[in-house]
C-alpha cells in the first residue's frame, strides 16, 4: 500500500490523501514505461522521418522543377521547328535567286541537318540534341546573311540585268492552276511520251497575263502554219526577248496587247488567256528559253526556278534537278522571227 497526501500552500484548505495498491502502482509503472518508450522511439526515430520527409518535399520540387524545364524545352523545340522551316523556306528562295543570277551554285548548297525525330527519351539527351539544333542553325543564318549581302552587291552592280531577268509569276498568283509541269510527260493529244519545254497554267479565259521581266516584244500573233506546225499549234502567241539572254513565250492567247518592237516593262499586261490552237482548256503555256548554259542557242528551263514570287511544292528538288546535266537535244529551237534583235 502506498499513501500519497497533497498539502495545499493555504493551510486553511485540508489536506488530501491517495491510497494505492500494489495492482494500481504496477499498472502505472507499466503505463509510464510504455509512455517512455514510445517517447524514446519517437525521438530516436525522428531523424528517419525527418529525413524522409525533406526527402520526399525534395523529390517533389525536383520533380516539379524537372517538368517546368521539360515543358520549357518543349517550347524551344517548338520554336527552333518553326525558324528551322522559315529558315529552309528562305534559304531556297536564296538558292533560286543564286540560280537565276548565275552565281557560284556551291553558295547555296547545303542546307540545314535532318534532324532525327523521337531520338533520346532523356531529358539530358533532348537538351543535347536542342544545343546542337541551336548550333546549326546559328550557322545556317551566318550562311544566308552571307549569300543574301552577295546577292544584293550582285543586284546593286547589275541592275539592268536583274530588271530584264524573268523572275515573276506571268498570272495573278490566286487565278492559276498548274496542270503540266516542266518535263517528261503524256501528251493530252498523241498520248505518247514527250519533252514539255513550259509550263501549263490553267486560268480562266481573260485573265491577264503579264511579262515576266522587261524587254522587247519580237512576236506577237500566231505563228505561219507554213513555216512551223509545231509552232502554229500554240495558236496566239506573245514572245519577249530579255536582252538576249533569255527569251519568254506566252502561248494560246486570246487577245494580245502587247506588239512586235514594243517595249514592255515587267509586270505589265501583254495579253490574255485564251484556248487558241491545239488546246484542250483556256490556259497558258509558259517558256522560258535561255542561252546561259549554251550560248548561242536558247534552251528550254524549267520557268519555276526563275519564279521567286510563288512557292512551289518540293522547290528544293527542282533546284537540285536544275543543277544536274541536261540533254537539250529533244526540244523545238526557236524561229528566227522568236528571237529579233535587242532593243532593250
Amino acid at each position: 500500500m502506498i499513501e500519497i497526501q497533497i498539502h495545499p500552500s493555504d493551510i486553511r484548505r485540508r489536506v488530501r490523501y491517495f491510497f494505492l495498491d500494489r495492482r494500481r502502482v504496477a499498472v502505472g509503472i507499466v503505463a509510464l514505461t510504455v509512455v517512455l518508450a514510445g517517447l524514446i522511439g519517437s525521438m530516436a526515430a525522428a531523424p528517419t522521418v525527418i529525413r524522409r520527409v525533406y526527402k520526399n518535399n525534395y523529390l517533389g520540387a525536383m520533380r516539379q522543377e524537372r517538368e517546368i524545364q521539360r515543358e520549357r524545352l518543349r517550347e524551344n523545340v517548338v520554336q527552333m521547328s518553326s525558324l528551322e522551316r522559315s529558315l529552309e523556306e528562305h534559304r531556297v528562295r536564296v538558292e533560286k535567286l543564286i540560280t537565276v543570277y548565275g552565281l557560284d551554285r556551291s553558295l547555296g548548297q547545303g542546307g540545314l541537318p535532318t534532324q532525327a525525330q523521337g531520338s533520346g527519351n532523356s531529358t539530358q539527351e533532348q537538351l543535347g540534341s536542342a544545343r546542337r539544333r541551336e548550333v546549326s542553325l546559328q550557322h545556317s543564318m551566318r550562311r544566308l546573311q552571307d549569300q543574301l549581302e552577295l546577292i544584293a552587291e550582285y543586284e546593286s552592280a547589275n541592275a539592268e540585268l536583274v530588271r530584264h531577268t524573268p523572275s515573276i509569276l506571268p498570272l495573278p498568283n490566286d487565278r492559276f492552276v498548274l496542270t503540266s509541269p516542266f518535263g517528261n510527260r503524256v501528251s493530252p493529244f498523241t498520248r505518247a511520251s514527250d519533252f514539255h519545254k513550259g509550263l501549263d497554267l490553267s486560268a480562266p479565259q481573260g485573265t491577264p497575263i503579264y511579262a515576266a521581266a522587261d524587254g522587247v516584244g519580237t512576236f506577237s500573233g500566231r505563228y505561219p502554219i507554213s513555216q512551223s506546225v509545231n509552232w502554229w499549234r500554240f495558236g496566239n502567241v506573245v514572245v519577249i526577248n530579255h536582252t538576249d539572254r533569255f527569251i519568254t513565250i506566252y502561248a494560246h492567247c486570246d487577245t494580245l496587247a502587247a506588239r512586235q518592237g514594243q517595249k514592255v516593262k515587267q509586270g505589265e499586261t501583254i495579253a490574255t488567256v485564251g484556248s487558241t490552237g491545239w488546246s484542250t482548256n483556256a490556259h497558258l503555256h509558259y517558256e522560258v528559253r535561255s542561252d546561259i548554259e549554251q550560248p548561242g542557242t536558247h534552251v528550254p528551263i524549267d520557268p519555276r526556278i526563275y519564279i521567286l514570287n510563288h512557292q512551289w511544292n518540293n522547290e528544293a528538288s527542282l533546284l537540285i534537278k536544275a543543277r544536274k546535266s541536261k540533254d537539250y537535244k529533244n526540244f523545238d529551237p526557236l524561229p528566227s522571227a522568236f528571237i529579233g534583235r535587242r532593243r532593250a
